[in-house]
């Protein structure tokens, strides 16, 4: 039963659902006390009915949970997908916290490996790239895949340069992937969001900004070109 309880209350958040669970845990454990003034008395057919009631709502409960993840998660990923990420964004701005932290990621030359590899190998670029973003989140950042090779991420309650050291962190960890063709990079753009009156959505083209700027640099940087080609 407490299995059961703990889904309703993953799936829709509502205690009452929950409580209909417990109605039926005391209906079956009424009759195992002799002494119990519950004045539930099941015989041993009403128990199984009971209990067969319990499994089947599992089962149902397993089965709206599945189709509640499908519909947030992006399938390639297990990120969030665009539309969740954008209600997620909403949900911070009504509840008026700040400061929180927008970066916009973008892979770099994604088409690139997508020409010359096939989509096999880029979507293996996009998962890898996903994972390392995820290892180096904390427990309460907000990660979403927005477009094909586009990520953006939230942080809310974000302290000093926290934002800059998660960027500088997943930077690194695609520079430090070893792979035979494959050539992890990403441009990040940040802007930090501290007045309750600004929505995120509006922000995000500045956020998208920053990214390109910083694609720009890198590109240019030493060394890049090589790196990249080196599958061919």
């Amino acid at each position: 039963m407490d299995y059961v309880r703990e889904k309703i209350i993953e799936c829709f958040g509502q205690e009452v659902l929950a409580a209909a669970v417990e109605t039926l845990a005391d209906y079956l454990g009424s009759d195992k006390d002799a002494g119990s003034n519950t004045g539930h008395q099941l015989t041993k057919e009403q128990r199984k009915q009971v209990e067969e009631l319990s499994d089947l709502m599992v089962r149902y409960l397993d089965s709206l949970c599945k189709a509640d993840t499908d519909s947030r998660e992006d399938r390639l990923t297990g990120l969030l997908n665009k539309t969740y990420f954008e209600n997620r964004m909403n949900v911070i701005d009504r509840a008026e916290i700040v400061p929180v932290a927008l970066m916009h990621v973008n892979i770099n030359d994604w088409k690139y490996v997508n020409e010359h590899f096939g989509y096999e190998e880029s979507d293996r670029l996009i998962q890898i790239v996903a994972a390392i973003l995820q290892k180096e989140a904390k427990a309460d950042y907000v990660i979403g895949r927005i477009d094909g090779d586009v990520f953006a991420v939230l942080i809310p309650m974000v302290h000093d340069l926290e934002a800059e050291d998660y960027g500088r962190r997943i930077k690194a960890q695609c520079d430090a992937f070893e792979d035979s063709c494959l050539a992890p990079s990403v441009a990040v753009g940040m802007v930090i969001k501290t007045n309750i009156e600004e929505k995120l959505e509006a922000l995000m083209s500045d956020a998208e900004y920053e990214m390109l700027q910083n694609k720009l640099e890198m590109k240019r940087a030493p060394g890049y070109r090589e790196r990249l080609i080196k599958g061919i």
